[in-house]
């Protein structure tokens, strides 16, 4: 279990935008100025990858079985791409039942009227999409410590991506679906000197925390850092292909415009390996940064967000879509308010940006009621 020593979540309402519909997990005026940046038209990316971590037999339910974990990332693409899976039958689901969240992030463009772009950061099955290829391999399992094979111009690929991230609107959602991230986020966070035992979400109800430390364990040991150790090093030994590319994307693209990280513990991960390349002399405006994620990640009580990112810094916003599925009509949605599903594919972040600025009837703004109406006709239609 999280000790819970430094400081919590205890989201604030935001009195400007969401009526209790978005909320600020970290310090509420650094949360209102961030969002004072967030004018004009969002775009919204979805960096997708693949880890061998994923495939250890109980370590993710971002699909029902290891194998299916292989095509969690090419069906949440082309989910968000064409509205329906292409390379399986259904899109991904938890063994429980609950269907991806993917669901969530798709009302949510539909409602801000945008579409997607995926950006392959290297994934075992490739998406039926158009994508933007990074030309990446998929990661060798993190036990290994030997997790990425990264060519050597690497970041230049990446940097180039981020440019035109924030040349397709005026601020920038990226997010990601990578079966396996926490555990991997745990790893990177812990090989970059973060304690994050305990404190990291999961697709598992409880966290399945002790399964994943043991994990880590043993990547570490495998990777034997040196104290002095890069964040391409880091990420390289213990990482997933998906991290330090949209890591530096992200901080490329921050130079441009405001950039919101779409995910929970995940994020925070990548948010560390961008705080590191920045602190090594890499080019980014770490103050042009958010996260955004979902209520069940903020109320997570066997996580701690908050603590990870207070280790980090004090000074990033972040904020939660104050979605609740409890009064669904659907009892597969229901399911997310057990934690059974708590984030993936942006879709806290795409719902924070449909709340805070999507169009809608009235001059109240789109509410958490019909985004809510809006996921359940789509799961209706994919049933």
């Amino acid at each position: 279990q999280t000790t819970r020593e430094s400081p919590t979540l205890n989201p604030q309402p935001l009195d400007a935008f969401d009526r209790g519909y978005i909320r600020a997990v970290t310090d509420k005026e650094q949360c209102r100025a961030f969002m004072a940046k967030l004018t004009g038209r969002p775009h919204f990316s979805c960096v997708v990858g693949s880890t061998a971590t994923a495939e250890i037999p109980n370590i993710s339910a971002a699909g029902e079985t290891p194998e299916k974990r292989r095509y969690t990332a090419a069906l949440d693409a082309e989910f968000l791409v064409h509205g329906k899976p292409l390379s399986l039958g259904e899109i991904p689901k938890n063994p429980l039942g609950p269907p991806s969240p993917v669901v969530i992030t798709k009302a949510a463009l539909e409602a801000l009227g945008i579409e997607p772009l995926i950006v392959d950061a290297g994934s075992v099955v490739q998406a039926k999409t158009p994508r933007l290829e990074l030309g990446l391999k998929p990661g060798n399992c993190i036990t290994t410590g030997k997790a990425l094979a990264l060519p050597d111009d690497f970041a230049e690929r990446c940097r180039a991506a981020g440019r035109l991230l924030s040349a397709r609107g005026d601020w920038a959602v990226i997010a990601e679906s990578v079966p396996g991230g926490t555990t991997t986020a745990l790893s990177v966070l812990e090989g970059l000197g973060v304690d994050a035992h305990g404190k990291v979400s999961s697709s598992m109800p409880g966290g399945n925390h002790d399964l994943k430390q043991e994990v880590v364990a043993k990547a570490l040991k495998a990777a034997a850092l040196s104290p002095t150790a890069t964040a391409l090093e880091v990420a390289a030994a213990v990482g997933d292909p998906m991290q330090p590319a949209l890591a530096l994307m992200a901080l490329e693209a921050s130079l441009r415009a405001p950039v919101v990280l779409g995910g929970g513990t995940q994020m925070a991960a990548v948010y560390a390996l961008m705080a590191k390349f920045v602190a090594e002399g890499g080019a980014g405006d770490l103050e042009n940064v958010a996260i955004a994620t979902t209520r069940w990640v903020a109320e997570d009580r066997s996580a701690d967000l908050a603590a990870i990112m207070h280790q980090i810094t004090p000074r990033i916003p972040v904020f939660a879509a104050w979605l609740d599925f409890s009064d669904s009509r659907l009892p597969m949605l229901r399911h997310y308010e057990e934690g059974l599903v708590k984030e993936g594919v942006g879709a806290g972040a795409a719902a924070f940006a449909a709340l805070a600025s999507a169009p809608a009837p009235t001059e109240q703004g789109l509410t958490t009621a019909q985004l809510v109406r809006s996921i359940e006709d789509i799961v209706e239609k994919i049933s």
